[in-house]
């Protein structure tokens, strides 16, 4: 194996029993529904304290591959899912400090993107968490993500071990990657927030300026993009026609920013973006560019005929999106 490539590759066994739960033949459903549980409620006897597997301290650490899953991709596109997990180990418990709600079938929806893609004979690379947040926040630092809590330090590390395997992989295999951390809000305006590291007075900002603001860019998690096409203003990035806003915007999902909504109103919610979007595309990977997506849970999450028309639409938007970086870099 390449010292880049991604090591753990293993088919979604939550996204088997979903399309499971599909078919006509409810018997078989029950009977996968029912493998799951056991697995799930047995992951004391296959979970084990092990000294070969352990922090630093020699705090021995609970690891378990069916709470992480990395698959591997054929483009230059990274979608982590790191609050979408539903596994809620006995053993491990409930964090005391920072948020502990779920982005639900954030996992599937990442899922359904991968489908959709791969019908156009592409792939991208998947890391998704299927722990609860209540146990781990991978969207966070170490300390924050386990709340102190010593023996769930090796899965934090593991989870973005696979994400910089990914996107070293990428990064080898075409030059660049984009990354996409994937969430989900319930915010009264039904829309993508696509948070790019900065706040409501800098999009403003943005979308009044009308040359090169260098502060804007450097806090931007477009940042490496802009240094990559040379040519491109943030502006033009982040609300022009070829922003990924505004080609959501065209294949019928509303998103912020884009040429048609460049910025958030001041009373409206939006969120800007996390550890992981700041972490995976700082000036220490200059090939690494990306965003924070935040789908609204009506009518992209909500069911599974919304989450498809949604990955088709996103499939179809991430293509004209890398036609365009690819151009631009040119």
């Amino acid at each position: 194996m390449k010292k880049n490539q991604v090591s753990f590759i293993k088919v979604p066994l939550l996204k088997t029993i979903a399309k499971r739960f599909n078919t006509k033949n409810g018997a078989l459903f029950l009977l996968a529904l029912t493998a799951l549980l056991q697995v799930q409620c047995g992951s004391t006897k296959r979970i084990a304290e092990k000294k070969d597997q352990s922090d630093s301290q020699g705090i021995p650490a609970l690891v378990d591959e069916a709470w992480l899953e990395a698959t591997q991709g054929n483009m230059p596109l990274v979608i982590s899912v790191p609050h979408g997990g539903s596994i809620k180990p006995t053993e491990i418990p409930d964090r005391t400090c920072g948020a502990r709600v779920a982005d639900n079938n954030t996992g599937l929806l990442a899922y359904d993107i991968s489908d959709a893609l791969e019908q156009q004979g592409k792939k991208p690379f998947l890391i998704v968490s299927q722990i609860a947040r209540t146990k781990i926040d991978l969207n966070r630092d170490r300390e924050e993500a386990t709340c102190g809590n010593a023996v769930m330090n090796d899965t934090w590390d593991q989870y973005h071990k696979y994400i910089e395997e990914a996107i070293s992989e990428a990064v080898e295999k075409y030059g660049y990657a984009l990354y996409i951390d994937l969430h989900g809000q319930s915010h009264k305006v039904k829309r993508l927030e696509l948070g790019y590291l900065l706040r409501k007075p800098d999009l403003e900002k943005n979308r009044n300026n009308n040359g090169i603001d260098p502060e804007l860019d450097a806090k931007s998690s477009l940042r490496n993009l802009l240094k990559l096409t040379k040519d491109q203003t943030l502006k033009e990035l982040l609300i022009g026609e070829n922003a990924l806003g505004t080609l959501f915007e065209a294949n019928g999902y509303p998103a912020v920013p884009s040429l048609g909504d460049p910025y958030p109103q001041e009373d409206e919610a939006y969120f800007t973006g996390g550890y992981n979007t700041r972490r995976y595309t700082s000036y220490d990977s200059p090939q690494v560019f990306g965003l924070q997506i935040e789908a609204n849970f009506t009518g992209i999450r909500d069911s599974e005929e919304n989450r498809k028309k949604f990955a088709k639409a996103f499939a179809s938007t991430i293509n004209d999106y890398l036609g365009f970086v690819a151009s631009a870099m040119k």
